[in-house]
């Protein structure tokens, strides 16, 4: 517990104090004690409202737990532990945060209840090939759009989802792609190049700003040597929804930041950070956000907000409607 609650206030991005983590672990506690039948008994405890760790707190903290598992002896110590530490967590919730005992259960800060579906993957068409096992599958559709979508972000050393996407839109391309249509939708991120993405498409533009919990730490942009040639820069649709988020949401935001691309579909989940793993000597582990990404160009928060579309649309719907809008920019010229 005292390593959960020392990482958690050194390096939250959202800045939770010493007396919100450790009244939400106290919460978390009396609550598992009503649940089990026990004694919801907790010591009052003057906490400081500030977002460092503050040792006197958090021993007065474990004082009082110990006082409070004697009168629950159904709680076993590592039940204690789990509900404590899953508490001060929710203090601060974030996709990003999470923790995972010994055993392997896991307890998120911020659960994520999807209601949309995955891709929706069009008929007819020129197949571009796919799914490889990044799910990466392609077609050119009628009127010249490149529909693609991948599900995972997967740098790996025999595989990595930037080549395989750019030997795809060279292939589009050489098939005579005029749009491209990316279904962004089940995707789930990883590690993979998302600045690299969005550079093929801008020109050393603003992307995304990162934040800590200090504050800004600065603002990257589009590598112009990475842009792609004229052939490649073709009006764009980005479909999101709920479903799936991190590494899509950060590819989309900084294209739209820019006017690059329209979002079409429903609002994104709102994960666009990263986090700080700290493993535990017993299998277990802790994450904690450390960052998080607002807009490069407009400041806009998106992290535990997500990503408005631009023209809304339903699972259903949403293909017909990016087509639909492509073609529109194509007859425009």
């Amino acid at each position: 517990m005292d390593i959960s609650y020392s990482d958690l206030l050194e390096n939250d991005v959202h800045a939770v104090t010493s007396k919100k983590a450790l009244e939400a672990a106290i919460g978390a506690l009396k609550t598992e004690a009503r649940k089990t039948g026990g004694n919801d008994d907790f010591s009052t405890l003057e906490l400081q409202d500030v977002s460092e760790p503050v040792l006197a707190d958090f021993k007065k903290f474990a004082d009082a737990t110990a006082e409070f598992a004697t009168r629950n002896k159904q709680l076993t110590p590592n039940r204690i532990a789990d509900v404590a530490i899953a508490g001060m967590l929710s203090a601060s919730p974030d996709c990003h945060t999470y923790y995972v005992n010994a055993q392997g259960a896991g307890f998120s800060s911020r659960p994520v209840r999807s209601t949309g579906t995955d891709a929706r993957i069009p008929s007819g068409g020129t197949s571009l090939g796919g799914p490889d096992q990044a799910g990466l599958t392609g077609k050119v559709l009628p009127g010249g759009i490149a529909y693609i979508t991948w599900r995972d972000f997967i740098s790996e050393s025999n595989y990595r989802i930037g080549d395989a996407l750019r030997a795809m839109l060279d292939k589009a391309v050489a098939n005579g792609a005029k749009a491209w249509l990316f279904d962004l939708r089940g995707n789930f991120g990883g590690i993979g190049p998302t600045d690299q993405m969005a550079s093929w498409f801008l020109n050393g533009e603003p992307t995304l700003t990162t934040m800590l919990k200090t504050g800004s730490s600065g603002t990257t942009t589009a590598l112009k040597e990475l842009r792609l040639p004229d052939a490649y820069q073709l009006p764009m649709v980005i479909i999101l929804n709920d479903r799936g988020g991190s590494g899509p949401e950060v590819l989309t935001a900084a294209l739209k930041e820019n006017k690059r691309a329209t979002v079409v579909g429903q609002k994104s989940t709102g994960c666009l950070g990263a986090f700080y793993l700290v493993p535990f000597s017993d299998g277990g582990q802790i994450a904690v956000a450390e960052r998080e990404f607002v807009g490069g160009v407009t400041g806009t928060k998106y992290n535990n907000v997500g990503i408005s579309p631009d023209v809304p649309a339903d699972d259903a719907t949403a293909v017909d409607k990016a087509i639909e809008i492509l073609k529109q920019k194509i007859a425009g010229g």
